[in-house]
Formats: C-alpha cells, structure tokens, sequence
C-alpha cells in the first residue's frame, strides 16, 4: 500500500533540462522537466516627500537581481528507461520499477540531493557552485539560493519513491557584463566593503570580479597574509579592474 500524490508528469519532453556545476564541469539532466518555471526580476524606487506637494518625488534607486524559480518531480516508483536521468540510473530504475510495491529499493534522495547539494561549499572555491542551467532557449547562470523538498510518497518500508522539490536560483553577472547593463557603472575604481559574517575572499573576488581565483588581488591591496583571518565587521578595499 502507498501514500501520496499521483504522477503529474507522465508526458516528458525528449530534450531534458541539464544543470552543470560550473566548479567541478560535472552536470546531471532532470527526472522530468519542469511544467513551469518564473523570471522575477524587480525595480525599486525611493520617495523623496516634497514641500507644497501632495505627493513625494519619486527616484530609481536600483534594480534586484533577477531570479528564477521552479518546481521539479522526481518518482523512482514508476519510472524506468524511458525518463531516467543516466544510462546507469536507468538500469536500477527499470529493475525498480518491475518488482513489487514491498520491495521497493530506489530512494528518491539519490536524486533530489543532486540538485540539493548544489548549496553547499566547494571545497577548492570556498562558496557554492555556480551552475548553468540549459532547457532549450532557457539559458541562466547563477546560484542555488534556496531549495524545499517534499517528499510525497512512500514504500511500505518507509523509503520515499517520489518527491517534488521548489527551487529558487538567483542569476549571476560577472562585471564585464554588468557594465555592459549598466554602462554609467564605474568599473575603473576602487571600492570599499565591510566584512560580514561568514564572508571570504573567495565570495569577494567572485562578486566583484565574476572569478573567485581573483581572491589574491584583494588580499594584496589589504595586506592580508592569511584568507583565512577575515574579521566580521572589518573594511576591506576591493581594487580597481585593470
């Protein structure tokens, strides 16, 4: 006997959405491609009340970054061949699929915590991925800013065989290309930033110049011998682009 929702997404387009973890180049395709996604991107404005007015002068302030939410379905109940991620996923997946409901082996987890893991720490770059997404004309960068998995159906030992998970990427703009958005920017001058918790060189130099490896230009112009030793709360100034 088994608990949960239905598959809601039986009729798969061929072409699946590939994501790839731009650190290590490994990349993995989706169970089954989203039925929608959203680009949400925002304009913020100021109000500057004015004498004699009845209403306040209003002034762009700046925009948001622009992000990209979705929901994927994973169901390693039913799937075989036909909607495996991999050829070897595939094989353990049609196996799956053909015994009975009690035996039920293939945990869901294997491949929701592809997409998952995604938030954590690289080890050789010192933040999360960047990831490149791929569907057809949908083509983003940036990161994982948050992920919900709902795991919605069981076997009769307990393992979950089906989930969906809500996912939400903000895009990444390296400073060449930001410059190129915004053209009145000031690329060509040094700036000045206040260590927050949690912060490194690393995410830095990622921010500012689009490449962690950058790290050691910032490091130079503050004289800082260990990356390591960054204090909550310290100024730290981020060298012009040459």
């Amino acid at each position: 006997m088994f608990v949960g929702s239905g598959n809601l997404n039986m009729n798969t387009p061929v072409k699946k959405m590939k994501i790839t973890n731009m650190i290590t180049k490994k990349n993995f395709y989706v169970e089954y491609n989203p039925t929608t996604y959203q680009l949400t991107k925002n304009a913020e404005f100021g109000m500057d009340p004015a004498l004699d007015s009845d209403a306040p002068a209003v002034q762009f302030t700046y925009g948001t970054v622009e992000t990209l939410s979705m929901q994927l379905f994973f169901d390693t109940f039913s799937t075989g061949v036909k909607n495996a991620p991999s050829v070897s996923e595939g094989v353990e997946l049609e196996a799956n699929k053909r015994i009975n409901s009690v035996a039920k082996f293939f945990d869901v987890r294997k491949m929701t915590d592809k997409v998952y893991n995604l938030m954590q720490i690289e080890p050789s770059a010192h933040i999360p991925p960047l990831v490149k997404i791929e569907w057809s004309s949908l083509q983003f960068e940036g990161f994982l800013k948050s992920c919900n998995v709902n795991l919605t159906k069981f076997s009769d030992l307990g393992i979950p065989v089906r989930a969906t998970m809500d996912c939400v990427f903000f895009r990444f703009m390296k400073v060449n290309a930001k410059v190129k958005t915004n053209p009145f920017g000031s690329p060509d001058t040094a700036k000045f930033r206040t260590v927050e918790e949690g912060q490194s060189l690393w995410s830095f130099a990622a921010s500012e110049y689009g490449d962690p490896d950058q790290w050691r230009a910032i490091a130079g112009a503050n004289k800082i011998s260990n990356p390591r030793t960054l204090r909550s709360g310290e100024l730290i100034r981020v060298p012009a682009i040459e």
